[in-house]
This record gives structure tokens, C-alpha cells and sequence, in this order.
């Protein structure tokens, strides 16, 4: 039962126009080798970023300006920024199913207060 529920959201979030819209991008992306480096670059990037911060690392200035160059070179490859736009759009429809449940099971308890 439950199991087919879960079935039923993933068929509905296949419907959904974010998740159309996330996969037009991907095969815009997938036609254009140049787009795909530039976003593969800059997740790797990202990533680093992130990986340091999470490890209470400090994130150089030389890495920094780095990122906010290849941010910048985004604005060139419109397919680029279409692709992390839908991305985007799809994680947080995800973020929030996935809130909703763990609300509904009472499982948000577990926040640390301060």
C-alpha cells in the first residue's frame, strides 16, 4: 500500500511541468559539449567549495574569485542557466515533499533548539 503510493507521487512529479521543464534543459544541455563543461566545471567548483566549508575549512580568496568567475561566464551559456534554474526548481519541489512527510510522521522533533 504504501509502496504504491510512493509510486503514485513519483508518476505525479513525472506530470509535473518541473519536471518536464528539468528534462528539456537536460537534452538542451546534452547538445552542446561546450555548456555541459562549463556546468560540469562549475559544480566541480562548487562542490570543492562546499566540501571545505562543511569540513570548517577556510575557502581561499584565490577560490573564491575563482567560483565568482565561472559564476560570471554562466551568463554567456543561456542553456547552462536554464538547466540550474529547472535544477533548482526540482530540488525544492523535492525539499518540500520531503518536508511535508517528515512533518507529517513527526520526525521534525528532532531539531536542535537553541
Amino acid at each position: 500500500m504504501i509502496y504504491d503510493q510512493a509510486h503514485k507521487l513519483a508518476r505525479a512529479i513525472r506530470a509535473s511541468s518541473e519536471y518536464r521543464d528539468l528534462k528539456a534543459a537536460q537534452k538542451q544541455l546534452e547538445k552542446n559539449e561546450e555548456s555541459q563543461k562549463v556546468l560540469h566545471d562549475f559544480q566541480a567548483k562548487q562542490f570543492e567549495i562546499q566540501t571545505l566549508q562543511m569540513l570548517g575549512q577556510e575557502v581561499s580568496l584565490e577560490k573564491k574569485e575563482e567560483f565568482e568567475k565561472m559564476s560570471e561566464v554562466l551568463q554567456f551559456h543561456p542553456t547552462v542557466q536554464d538547466y540550474l534554474q529547472a535544477e533548482y526548481r526540482m530540488i525544492k519541489i523535492m525539499g518540500d515533499i520531503q518536508k511535508i512527510i517528515t512533518d507529517a510522521l513527526g520526525l521534525d522533533r528532532f531539531e536542535v533548539e537553541e
